[in-house]
């Protein structure tokens, strides 16, 4: 088989979409598979619109990873960066929901499309990888101008696709950005459309997109014992114990700024805790940390540790020492950090929307939130602070549920069964 993925970013970029894809094409490495990547050379969240700081190294065009042929396309900028992307993104957006017909709205939007995010040479990649696959795996609808032009080019070389969006059900104004006319054509028209979760599957299914092409995929990770950890970055600082643990794009939507709310409210209770960021955007964070009272600060400060991107050996020892994992994030799609939680038998605390929603039982795998509430979040981490029974109790749940349930073997040969049943009437 030979299996096209497109995606907005790809190892060494971090994140629960990086990561699914990472080892979906692994996989099919693993069984003798042709796969390539087609995606941009961005390595953080800020690269969509801004350029890079000039000392950074930059990565290859084309380069084969653990088997995989990537192909990065570059993103630029145009003037006046970073407005310009922000303004013509509200633009479509606002355009998305004037009540005009399909016909004029679905042009109308592609107009838009190719600065969302701007990527050069798009369509000519998309031609030359598509003509040489056979089944191309479409990822992120958030990244509509990679996502609808590069479908576009597909559908026209009549070549399969599998759409995996990756909705954000836990906001309704978040959840616009992925029900736009253009975007909605393509889930329509795929021959497969993949769902995380069970909220994204009852939006999808209202959406239009049959029962018989809608299938639901859990992603897996990879056993402890299989990891290749060796030393790292963590352990020539120990951190302070307990530590609540935040894993990702230190960003509102995720639940970064709430976490850094209710654990400077715990702190002034007299919690003895430290919070431990790791992932990117963390200068946004610190931003904000800046503008709360000065009493919070001063006492959220010395209890604070920004680690930004950590390596793999890092992250499973955060795990490993931390007391609760913190994800009190509105835009997941599913939560891989919960199942790596749990391979540790965590507690993890969790807001309730989106992914993670479905994911945890509340009381039973973890304990789950109203998003942007800091007094009720600061109330979970304290049960989790001080009732040892409580986290082994869900953290021996939840392990149970990782190690049955939640590999990336089953992930892997369910991927391959949507795939396999797709290009059987071409490949006889």
């Amino acid at each position: 088989m030979r299996l096209l993925i497109i995606v907005p970013a790809y190892a060494p970029f971090v994140g629960g979409a990086q990561t699914l894809c990472r080892g979906l094409a692994q996989g099919f490495v693993a069984d003798q598979h042709r796969v390539t990547v087609l995606t941009t050379n961005s390595q953080q969240a800020d690269d969509f619109w801004l350029p890079p700081p000039a000392n950074r190294a930059p990565l290859a065009y084309r380069e084969t990873l653990e088997g995989v042929q990537i192909v990065r396309l570059p993103l630029f900028w145009p003037w006046p960066a970073p407005w310009r992307f922000g303004l013509l993104r509200r633009i479509s957006h606002l355009l998305a929901r004037f009540p005009l017909p399909g016909l004029i709205q679905k042009p109308l939007l592609r107009h838009f499309t190719p600065f969302m995010p701007p990527i050069l040479e798009l369509q000519s990649e998309v031609r030359r990888a598509a003509e040489k696959a056979e089944l191309i795996l479409l990822v992120d609808a958030g990244w509509d101008g990679l996502f609808a032009n590069a479908a576009e080019v597909v559908f026209s070389l009549a070549k399969p696709v599998i759409a995996l969006p990756l909705l954000h059900t836990g906001s309704p104004a978040i959840l616009s950005h992925f029900c736009m006319a253009h975007q909605m054509a393509v889930y329509r028209r795929a021959a497969a459309v993949i769902a995380l979760s069970v909220p994204e599957r009852t939006r999808l299914t209202g959406w239009g997109v049959t029962e018989d092409r809608l299938h639901c995929l859990s992603p897996g990770v990879t056993p402890l014992e299989s990891l290749p950890l060796g030393a790292s970055e963590e352990e020539n600082s120990p951190l302070p114990s307990p530590y609540v643990l935040f894993l990702g794009a230190a960003t509102y939507d995720k639940g970064a700024f709430t976490l850094a709310q209710a654990v400077a409210e715990l702190l002034r209770q007299g919690e003895e805790v430290a919070l431990v960021f790791a992932g990117p955007q963390q200068h946004r964070l610190a931003v904000f940390i800046d503008t709360l009272p000065p009493e919070l600060r001063a006492i959220l400060k010395p209890r604070l540790h920004l680690l930004g991107q950590v390596d793999e050996a890092t992250k499973q020892r955060l795990l490993a020492g931390c007391t609760v994992l913190a994800l009190p994030s509105r835009v997941d799609s599913f939560g891989i950090v919960i199942l790596e939680a749990w391979q540790h038998a965590k507690g993890v605390v969790a807001a309730a929307v989106g992914g993670p929603a479905s994911l945890i039982a509340h009381e039973e795998t973890g304990l789950l939130v109203p998003f942007g509430d800091s007094t009720a979040l600061a109330g979970a981490l304290a049960r989790m602070l001080n009732e040892a029974g409580l986290v082994a109790r869900l953290g021996a749940a939840g392990h149970q549920i990782v190690i049955h349930q939640f590999t990336w073997d089953k992930c892997y040969d369910a991927f391959y069964q949507i795939a396999a049943r797709i290009i059987a009437p071409a490949g006889g």
